[in-house]
Formats: structure tokens, C-alpha cells, sequence
């Protein structure tokens, strides 16, 4: 509705205001924004291509059907008016985020893409804890039913879980897991930098991976799924590792593999602390070059 108004006032002033639009995720082409049915629980692309009543079919809003009908015909009457035309730029924060979109012809030679950015400072190199880390949301679409599998499986490693969500319950009475709940600031920094590595299990199109990030500016590898833009973050056998997504067995063999082996964790932190990711200053210094052209 922005867009429209941001025209009106365009045509009325005879004034130039270009559009300039940052998506952190899929709501563009599919009413759910996440291209995840969260009734099955898997990954979904059959919005894809405007065939927005698959959302209807599937309540893939909250599990609503009504929900669900909202989301359809709103994403039917913002694409049958063509209002996606107006934007000027798609900030993707991911090429894989910019492959998704660009099956929207309207926006195909509209996307471009910039990596989001952390405000965390490189950091030094320090001693690692004797604990894996997850810290993110507690959720399905986020794999930590097959995180908290393998953590059954692996009774010798401790594990620290950081963070909130409906699933937080499935991590009572297992030994091995510590759920410090939700941390920030401070507390999260030294948590990442502490850990031997992080863990990424997501099952659904991360559109970026925040958390892959703030772990590799901590010097800490990540073991993440082969899914969404995780593969552009994560670069495998060198500042982490790939695994299946939602194979437990693929899943705990990488963790085994890479706490069991201190000179690869030696090199993989090393590595990660030779990342160039964006920082807040250089995101918004692309952002201003894009919208002088």
C-alpha cells in the first residue's frame, strides 16, 4: 500500500522517488513468507508462479484457513495489479533469495544483491569452551527436532541452547542440553565466541543466515544444512561444514567428526576469522551508490 501511495505523490508533485525495497524474505511470492508448509513441515514452492491458492490448500498462514484466504487474496490483488512494477530495486540478502524472486518476471531485472550485515566486531582469536552452541529461534522450520535427535545420540557432548520459541519444552530432562534461554549483547558474544562451533539446522530457505555470520566474526566455524543461502555463507572443509538437511545421521557424524579433530577446528576458526562480511557502513554505502544510478 506505500508503493501506491509513494505514485500518488510522485504524480501529484511531478517530484522523482525512487523505490527501493530490502526483502529479508519470501513474501513477494509466496503469502507466507517463507515458501514452508508449516502444517507438513517442509519446505514449499507451490505458490511459486502466483499459484497463490496452493496457500489456501495447504493453511499454510498459523494453520487458518481464514488466515490463509487473507494472505491468498492479498497476494492476488497486489499481483494482478502489477504494483510490483513501481520498484525500482530488490535488495536481495542472498543470491539464492534473488534466484527465488527472480520467477516473478517483474521482478527478475529489478534484484540485486547485497549480503546483509552484523554490528559484531571482528574478534580475536580466543580459548574455546567444551560446549556446541545453538542460539536462534526454537521452532521446526529451524531443524531443532533433528538437532535435539542427535543430541540424544551424542551423551558425551555438551550442548548449550540459547534462545526462545515454541519448542522449548523438547529440551526439558535431556542431560547433555543446557538451555540458558534468550541472550543478547554481551552475554550472546562471549556464549559464540566460547564455542567450539555453532550449529545451523535449519529446514526451511534460510534467506541469509545472521547467526552464521555473527559466528565466523567471533572466530567460531559453523556446522549448518546444505539449504537456502547456507552454502554461500558457511564455506565447507574451510570455515565449517555442510551437512543433509534434516539427516541426523550426515548430522551427527560432521559434529563428531569436527569436535573429536582440534587441528581442523585450529584451521576452521582461523579461517573464519578471515571473513569480509559486510559491515553496517559498507551495506549502506552500496545502498546509496544503487539508488544515485
Amino acid at each position: 500500500s506505500i508503493i501506491l501511495e509513494i505514485k500518488k505523490w510522485s504524480k501529484d508533485t511531478n517530484k522523482r522517488c525512487k523505490i527501493i525495497y530490502t526483502a529479508h524474505d519470501y513474501q513477494l511470492i509466496c503469502p507466507n513468507h517463507m515458501l514452508y508448509n508449516p502444517n507438513k513441515k517442509n519446505i514449499c514452492e507451490k505458490c511459486i508462479g502466483g499459484h497463490f491458492i496452493n496457500c489456501i490448500k495447504g493453511k499454510c498462514i498459523h494453520g487458518s484457513l481464514a488466515k490463509s484466504v487473507v494472505g491468498a487474496v492479498e497476494a492476488y490483488f497486489w499481483n494482478l495489479n502489477n504494483v510490483y512494477k513501481y520498484i525500482d530495486k530488490v535488495i536481495c540478502i542472498s543470491k539464492f533469495m534473488k534466484q527465488k524472486l527472480d520467477t516473478n518476471p517483474i521482478l527478475k531485472n529489478r534484484t540485486i544483491v547485497i549480503y546483509n550485515f552484523t554490528d559484531f566486531e571482528r574478534n580475536i582469536l580466543g580459548k574455546k569452551g567444551n560446549y556446541i552452541l545453538y542460539f536462534g529461534r526454537f521452532a521446526n522450520e529451524k531443524g531443532i527436532k533433528t538437532l535435539i535427535e542427535v543430541c540424544r545420540m551424542l551423551p558425551n557432548i555438551n550442548f548449550v541452547f540459547a534462545g526462545s520459541g515454541p519448542l522449548k519444552n523438547l529440551l526439558e530432562n535431556i542431560k547433555n542440553i543446557n538451555n540458558v534461554g534468550f541472550k543478547s549483547g554481551e552475554d550472546l558474544k562471549k556464549l559464540i565466541q566460547e564455542a567450539r562451533f555453532t550449529i545451523v539446522p535449519s529446514e526451511w530457505y534460510e534467506p541469509f543466515g545472521l547467526t552464521i555470520v555473527e559466528s565466523l566474526k567471533m572466530g567460531t566455524p559453523v556446522v549448518g544444512s546444505d539449504v537456502g543461502a547456507i552454502p554461500e555463507i558457511i564455506e565447507n572443509n574451510k570455515t565449517g561444514m555442510l551437512f543433509k538437511c534434516g539427516d541426523v545421521e550426515d548430522l551427527k557424524n560432521k559434529i563428531k567428526r569436527l569436535w573429536n579433530n582440534e587441528k581442523m577446528l585450529y584451521f576452521y576458526s582461523k579461517n573464519s576469522m578471515k571473513n569480509n562480511f559486510n559491515t553496517i557502513e559498507s551495506y549502506y554505502s552500496a545502498l546509496i551508490k544503487i539508488y544515485k544510478k
